[in-house]
């Protein structure tokens, strides 16, 4: 027997270990825990949005944006030849979340800041949202892109950057003002966990990725990137110029890689 029929894992795509992989949801887990038996939920709000005032809207708002569902597909689109599974594994984690967390979201129906603070207690930064805030979709985003990338290389240093950047794309849902840090904590174990098993689930779905599947897949990005640059909203107007330059700057490097597909 050769060593790749000893082991009946020996394709995934999974490369960090089992520390690597538990780690951080248990310490998310924990955090959340004593966030809640502490009762600063509010008060570690107040505390974080203040001290995120100093960067200014436009960086936030700019942050916030890259985990928008389709922003978060169109940064995606350059892996299109070289990496379509992990393309797939998102999808597959994206619409985990959907039925799952959404899913949470409608039957805690928590209210999120604007809900129940007044408008001059804290900052707020684009649309004033005010209910179903746990978990934080925009959170549970940046952990799938920062995932999918953290989980499928040996490099440490490349998986402590990029955990360290989700985290930062994540909280800047308390910074906009539109989620509580439990939201955030929580979205982030979501995400983090729905890649993984996403990525677990690639090799068995092949047809999503490979052949066809990934030259429908490549379209789809593309037709996405044309939506957001004539007329998707984020919901933050103030860099609606930026959207529109990040679309076309992804749509041109898309179609290079999109291209590639088809050459022998």
């Amino acid at each position: 027997m050769t060593h790749s029929q000893s082991n009946p894992d020996h394709n995934t795509l999974v490369k960090a270990g089992p520390g690597w992989i538990w780690g951080l949801p248990l310490i998310c887990l924990c955090l959340i825990f004593v966030i809640q038996l502490s009762g600063t939920n509010r008060s570690l709000f107040f505390l974080l949005n203040e001290l995120a005032a100093g960067f200014g809207d436009k960086f936030w708002s700019l942050l916030t944006c890259l985990a928008n569902g389709l922003v978060a597909f169109v940064l995606l689109l350059p892996w299109i030849h070289r990496k379509p599974q992990y393309i797939w594994a998102v999808l597959i984690a994206s619409l985990l979340f959907t039925v799952f967390g959404q899913a949470i979201k409608h039957l805690t129906h928590l209210p999120r800041p604007p809900a129940v603070l007044s408008p001059d207690e804290f900052l707020l930064i684009g649309p004033a949202l005010k209910q179903n805030a746990f978990p934080s979709g925009h959170a549970s985003t940046a952990f799938i892109l920062g995932g999918v990338f953290s989980l499928t290389t040996n490099k440490k240093w490349v998986r402590i950057l990029l955990i360290f950047f989700a985290s930062w794309v994540a909280f800047s849902r308390v910074a906009v003002g539109v989620h509580w840090p439990r939201d955030v904590i929580a979205g982030a174990i979501l995400g983090w966990v729905f890649v993984w098993a996403g990525l677990k689930l690639t090799n068995c779905t092949k047809w999503g990725w490979t052949g066809i599947g990934q030259k429908i897949l490549g379209i789809l990005l593309l037709a996405l990137c044309v939506l957001l640059f004539i007329s998707y909203n984020t919901g933050y107007t103030n860099v609606l110029w930026e959207q529109r330059i990040f679309a076309l700057i992804f749509f041109a490097i898309g179609i290079f890689e999109y291209l590639k597909i088809y050459k022998p």
